[in-house]
């Protein structure tokens, strides 16, 4: 259950992250992503 809720918060943290890169910089949507998806790791949700 722990897994399926982290999974879902990092990928809603990530959705946003992302969402806000690619209006600001396009290109660079993938490497966001893979930020956004280490600051989840990092704070502990994945």
């Amino acid at each position: 259950m722990k897994f399926v809720k982290g999974m879902l918060i990092g990928g809603i943290v990530t959705a946003g992250v992302a969402m806000m890169y690619s209006e600001a910089m396009g290109d660079n949507k993938r490497k966001m992503i893979r930020k956004g998806k280490k600051l989840a790791r990092k704070m502990g949700i994945l």
